[in-house]
């Protein structure tokens, strides 16, 4: 049993080598970790079993190494929180509406503040042109 912890020892360093090493970033490690580290350390507790003879115990735990190697990560999507754009904060800002608003929402509030911004009825280009350009915004990020 020591020789399968230190060959999981020399496999956790060989796969945190190269962060130290080449600078490698971490979540790039984690990511190694999760997809090699699990499989392998399964694969030497089935080989050590199959080793000693216990033929069964090691082709189960060799099953749950392959399942472990071919089960899919999750994407680094579902991992990471929602980022928010401070341009698309400000661009609700402009036009008056929430960061669940619907696009019908947001044109509804774009044909509102339009309506008083219009260069033709007494606004300005300026301010027109922010309304036109969050509206577009917001509108493009669906």
């Amino acid at each position: 049993m020591l020789v399968a912890l230190l060959v999981i020892a020399v496999m956790f360093v060989a796969l945190l080598a190269p962060a130290r090493l080449f600078g490698v970033h971490r979540n790039r490690v984690a990511r190694l970790l999760a997809r090699y580290g699990l499989p392998s350390a399964l694969g030497v507790v089935a080989l050590l079993l199959a080793l000693r003879g216990m033929e069964w115990s090691a082709a189960i735990i060799a099953i749950l190494a392959f399942v472990t190697w071919r089960w899919p990560l999750p994407s680094r999507r579902a991992d990471a929180a929602p980022s928010v754009d401070p341009a698309d904060i400000q661009a609700q800002a402009i036009l008056g509406v929430g960061a669940t608003a619907t696009d019908a929402e947001i044109r509804a509030a774009f044909r509102a503040k339009m309506a008083a911004a219009h260069p033709d009825r007494g606004g300005g280009h300026d301010a027109a042109a922010r309304l036109v350009s969050a509206r577009d915004r917001l509108l493009r990020r669906r």
